[in-house]
């Protein structure tokens, strides 16, 4: 599961960098693309698993790894398809 956190926090650091944002949907045929697969071994669709992978990313950032300001990006890097904020 870390690859997969690591590769989330990765790309939400591109993405910050470029001032862009990523809906889930885009997240998870993202995800699927590049061979990362569900905890059941399925692919993404892009709702309530992709969501829980992202809050669970930020989890792991946040209070795991104790670095706020990157939590952050990841935070603001995800969107819903209406463009507010994954984790809201």
């Amino acid at each position: 599961m870390n690859k997969k956190k690591h590769y989330i926090w990765q790309l939400s650091a591109f993405l910050h960098s470029h001032g862009m944002t990523m809906s889930a949907e885009e997240l998870a045929a993202h995800l699927n693309r590049n061979e990362f697969l569900t905890s059941y071994g399925t692919e993404y669709q892009g709702g309530r698993g992709t969501y829980k992978l992202i809050r669970e990313t930020w989890d792991w950032v946040q209070n795991g790894l104790q670095l706020p300001d990157e939590a952050k990006k990841i935070a603001e890097a995800f969107v819903k398809a209406d463009g507010t904020y994954a984790y809201d």
